[in-house]
């Protein structure tokens, strides 16, 4: 059976794949999200050609019968003894109770099931993430419904926030028809744009870039701001980072001058800026750490050949690991970790700075 999923969880990630912006509330209603724990408990999940007899099939009520106590009992057994209840009528149910030491308590009305069967369930057969057996009278009170496997799949619990987002898009454009697809990424951009993490790029006529909404963004928001300014003679950003092989670049035509080529499969800081006032102009190297991702002495030399790679001499490039707070959880965790030769900024405490050198340089520091 799958690893169970909990409402509050199926809820954000349905509208992560349904966008309230772009999509019918029924599609991610709390209801719905109900329906995804219930089925997945259940194991109501079928190919779409499985066989109508070895499927797990629900009704409405399996999923309107869910109780607090139905979910914490979630081993396989109790789940199957939950779903052979369910599968006959109210009066087994409150028995499947009694003998949990419980009394019963649904988490909804059977007055809901018109809601779920005819918007909600319909709604997500129409849209290819639900299979009903076809062989039974619409009429039929048997359980007739069941989710499409590669829709369960994004409800896996081990799955991380990117992971998710990405394998939405992907069955989103992989399901969906164009129009529905179209309205979705709009949704989408505009929910990114208005969420955006809005950074003003330094001597650059005014230059901005919208980045992905985060701790990490607002972490490179005042690196670039902040920081750099303070720091930095003439600072210029050359590229910004972000997660999912995206990359914002800053002076492209420096980029070109200087023979940098950046490639988002490589081995990327999250941020490389330039200081064009120093003689020689030095490059700074750049993580911004909301969760991991320091510069420690493995990262330090990866970032040193890709600069080699880049024709950047080692000398010439310095190291900055952005962190948010002194006291975050990231900073107790890495600051152990940094490599030497390297500094440390905190988001909080902007106009401050520490320094991590060996006070005499080993022999074979580059």
């Amino acid at each position: 059976m799958r690893n169970p999923i909990s409402p509050e969880e199926a809820e954000r990630r349905l509208n992560i794949i349904f966008p309230r912006a772009a999509f019918d509330t029924v599609f991610s209603s709390p209801l719905a999200a109900m329906a995804i724990t219930a089925l997945i408990h259940i194991d109501a999940v079928c190919n779409i050609d499985d066989d109508v007899e070895s499927t797990q099939w629900a009704r409405p009520t399996t999923v309107l019968w869910m109780s607090e106590a139905a979910l914490e009992h979630s081993s396989d057994a109790e789940r199957i003894a939950w779903r052979e209840a369910a599968a006959k009528n109210h009066k087994h149910v409150v028995a499947l109770h009694e003998s949990w030491g419980v009394q019963f308590q649904p988490l909804y009305r059977d007055n809901s099931r018109e809601t779920l069967r005819d918007e909600t369930f319909r709604e997500w057969r129409e849209h290819g993430a639900m299979r009903r057996r076809v062989d039974l009278p619409t009429s039929s009170s048997r359980p007739c419904w069941s989710l499409l496997d590669h829709f369960a799949d994004l409800f896996d619990p081990s799955l991380s926030d990117e992971a998710v987002e990405e394998a939405a898009q992907q069955w989103r454009d992989k399901h969906l028809d164009k129009g529905a697809r179209l309205k979705a990424n709009l949704a989408i951009k505009t929910e990114t744009q208005k969420h955006a993490v809005r950074v003003e790029l330094p001597n650059s006529g005014g230059a901005t870039r919208d980045l992905t909404a985060g701790i990490s963004s607002l972490i490179i928001k005042g690196v670039i701001e902040t920081w750099s300014q303070a720091r930095l003679i003439t600072p210029i950003v050359l590229a910004i980072s972000e997660p999912g092989d995206k990359v914002h670049f800053g002076d492209v035509q420096l980029l070109q001058t200087l023979g940098i080529k950046i490639d988002a499969k490589n081995v990327l800081p999250d941020v490389l800026m330039a200081d064009a006032g120093s003689d020689p102009v030095r490059f700074w190297i750049i993580e911004a750490v909301a969760t991991d991702g320091a510069v420690t002495t493995a990262r330090r030399k990866a970032l040193l050949k890709w600069a080699d790679q880049q024709g950047i001499k080692a000398d010439r490039c310095s190291f900055l690991t952005a962190f948010w707070s002194r006291n975050d959880g990231a900073a107790r965790k890495r600051l152990k970790d940094l490599a030497s030769g390297t500094w440390a900024w905190f988001a909080d405490e902007p106009h401050h700075e520490l320094a991590w050198y060996q006070v005499v340089p080993s022999a074979d520091e580059p």
